[in-house]
């Protein structure tokens, strides 16, 4: 019985060690298995991380811009980089420049970047950010003509929509101490200028090149634009151009916050700056295509070399070569063409919204002459209005000049219309407006048109247009 007793006992422990071992043992594997979901999700969550890194980032990011303190220059004192243009860059635009570029750049003799720069400048939007042209809907003729001009010339333009007469209601207009004074289609000429530059101010966008409809250029506006580049440089150092007034936030070249601005690139000498070709720090308003230009000012000058330019264009009464003059603007007529930067938008929208007393390029033209906008201009300019020929029945539509609004009428049936035979002569319908006296095309796009896009010269163009057996 005891013995009995004592086997029991042994098989009772027996069972609770091998219990107690197959415990451990599955412990063990428990363990184990543990471990690799650990791992696994672990390496799942490296790679979630590094998979939306570049999202998360730019969620949770802090800025780094510097704090602009009040009597110093936080920037420069740093060296702590201020981007001009965050929005920008972040919208993927790729046309101011990534760290790596900068990066690059600085590895770069003076010489490399003056060679990038004048390339940029020649570039499909002439090293702006872009390139707008503000169009009535009706004007399909005008939309025609930029994109024939675009493409013969290599040029990325974008449509700005003008504002119709019917969008212009006098509570939406900004207060004027000259009442009447405008015009309704010259309140929407204004406008449409205006939503640029509020579009340039709430995103501090790079420099845009604004055109009317009805701009006209060179064939080789790409290498002309090229060339200039050079020469402009070398004049915002011959006048000792320094950072115009940046109230944007944070800016370095606030010069309520800092009395003596500097450039935020560098000291000294003005260097090239590929992403910024137009160093546009430096100016509010360049103009390429004004119809008339003051006086004020025209001694500030740098003259140089283009073989574009037909000799024999007088600059103040001074008789010039093959060249062109860069110059300081006295206040410019017309806005067939000019580069605004986001200062020089801030500065017109805020004129515009306090006072709308002018037509738009007459505004500009007073913030120019009280120096309230620091601009720049070109003589013979690069850009000017073209007009049809006289006698093809376009006059009769007032088809000429859309600023008088008003409805127009189709050609009449018995309209007189000699100019027709200059066009199966020159095969063109387009010229310079006659007010462009300044005007210094070597080869106006639109007159090469047909000879350009054919393939073939003038004398092709009466059998595409007229019947030879009957003369229609």
């Amino acid at each position: 019985m005891l013995l009995g007793e004592q086997t029991g006992t042994a098989g009772h422990f027996s069972t609770i060690s091998s219990s107690f071992s197959a415990l451990v043992a599955h412990w063990r594997s428990y363990r184990h298995i543990h471990r690799i979901a650990l791992v696994i999700f672990v390496l799942l969550t490296i790679f979630v991380l590094e998979r939306y890194r570049s999202a998360l980032a730019s969620t949770f990011q802090t800025s780094t811009d510097p704090i602009a303190v009040p009597g110093g220059n936080s920037a420069a004192q740093d060296n702590n980089h201020y981007e001009p243009y965050p929005e920008a860059n972040q919208g993927g635009g790729g046309k101011h420049g990534s760290e790596e570029s900068k990066s690059k750049y600085q590895q770069m003799t003076p010489e490399q970047l003056l060679e990038l720069s004048q390339k940029n400048a020649g570039n499909s939007t002439l090293g702006f950010h872009a390139i707008k042209y503000i169009n009535m809907k009706a004007r399909y003729d005008r939309e025609d003509a930029m994109a024939l001009q675009a493409y013969m010339s290599g040029l990325d333009i974008e449509d700005a929509p003008a504002v119709e007469a019917d969008m212009i209601d006098p509570v939406g207009m900004p207060p004027t101490h000259r009442p009447g004074r405008l015009r309704v289609g010259e309140k929407g000429c204004w406008r449409a200028h205006a939503n640029i530059w509020s579009q340039m101010t709430r995103h501090r966008l790079p420099p845009i090149l604004i055109l009317e409809s009805d701009a006209a250029w060179d064939l080789n506006i790409r290498s002309i634009m090229s060339n200039l580049n050079t020469h402009f440089i070398d004049f915002l150092n011959q006048i000792n151009s320094t950072a115009v007034h940046d109230p944007s936030y944070q800016s370095p070249n606030n010069h309520l916050h800092h009395p003596n601005p500097t450039s935020y690139s560098d000291n000294g000498p003005i260097k090239p700056n590929p992403d910024d070709p137009w160093l546009s720090e430096h100016w509010d308003l360049f103009s390429i295509g004004q119809c008339f230009e003051y006086s004020q000012d025209r001694e500030i000058k740098l003259v140089y070399d283009d073989e574009s330019v037909p000799a024999g264009k007088e600059y103040w009464g001074k008789k010039m070569g093959k060249e062109r003059v860069i110059r300081k603007s006295g206040g410019i007529t017309c806005t067939t063409a000019y580069a605004i930067s986001h200062t020089g938008a801030a500065k017109l929208l805020l004129r515009g919204a306090m006072d709308l007393d002018n037509p738009v390029d007459l505004l500009i033209r007073r913030m120019v002459m009280s120096r309230d906008l620091v601009a720049y201009s070109l003589f013979p300019p690069v850009m000017a209005q073209w007009e049809y020929i006289g006698g093809i029945g376009m006059a009769e539509r007032g088809a000429q000049s859309d600023i008088n609004g008003g409805k127009h009428r189709d050609t009449p049936e018995d309209a007189d219309m000699p100019g027709w035979k200059d066009v199966q002569e020159k095969a063109a319908i387009w010229q310079t407006k006659g007010h462009h006296h300044d005007v210094a095309f070597e080869k106006m796009a639109l007159k090469e048109a047909w000879t350009e896009i054919m393939g073939e010269g003038p004398e092709k163009l009466g059998e595409s247009l007229w019947n030879p057996e009957t003369g229609d």
